[in-house]
């Protein structure tokens, strides 16, 4: 059906003002999902579980926005838009992951260095203990 059919001024008296209501609900209750997980759990949520959370919300809102709101359900061309969408989100996706993922594991400013500590060496340094002596150089 030709997008000029579907998009008549009765239609949008009629059935697309109730999907209107429906994707505005979506769009209120994602974001007090996000302020109410935020505000009680705040200290219990771990970063990447923080994360997991607030970057789902963020697509199924945007989902919502993308499809209805920008009118992209009824494109003709939604299948060539639905695939440069999956992979822009792919790439988002694989970019977070590197930036994020390497900052797990890395020294902040004020840690020491354990770059060079590796098994047991790590948990005495981190004990408190004395460092064995340093494998890297020769006596």
């Amino acid at each position: 059906m030709p997008m000029a059919d579907n998009h008549s001024p009765e239609y949008y008296k009629g059935p697309f003002k109730r999907i209107i209501w429906i994707v505005g609900a979506i769009l209120i209750a994602g974001t007090i999902a996000s302020f109410t997980v935020d505000y009680i759990y705040a200290e219990e949520l771990t970063f990447k579980q923080a994360l997991y959370f607030g970057l789902g919300i963020a697509c199924i809102k945007a989902t919502a926005v993308i499809l209805y709101f920008m009118h992209l359900l009824w494109d003709i061309k939604f299948k060539t838009i639905s695939l440069t969408l999956a992979s822009t989100v792919l790439f988002f996706i694989g970019m977070m992951w590197l930036t994020v993922g390497s900052e797990v594991d890395s020294v902040k400013p004020g840690q020491d260095d354990t770059t060079w500590l590796h098994g047991a060496q790590k948990d005495i340094k981190f004990k408190g203990d004395k460092s064995p002596a340093d494998p890297t150089q020769t006596q």
